[in-house]
């Protein structure tokens, strides 16, 4: 499991939930290795996200949380 930095993290949460919001919008790529994936998993408890094509899987601190969901509501 890859750690992301807060500030990494709170750009792949505001590209997923702008691929949310407009379908048209393709889904971010993946931070280690930039392959852009058809699909991507978050868990339940929002902590990790798991990028199918490449099988990445990164963790989000609290901090990288809290800033993605902030970043999330400004924009």
């Amino acid at each position: 499991m890859i750690a992301l930095h807060p500030a990494r993290a709170a750009r792949l949460i505001a590209s997923l939930c702008a691929q949310q919001d407009d379908p048209f919008v393709p889904l971010p790529c993946c931070p280690a290795c930039a392959l852009r994936s058809e699909r991507i998993t978050q868990w339940n408890d929002g902590l990790r996200v798991r990028f199918h094509r490449c099988r990445h899987v990164f963790s989000l601190t609290r901090e990288a949380l809290i800033s993605g969901l902030t970043a999330q509501r400004s924009a």
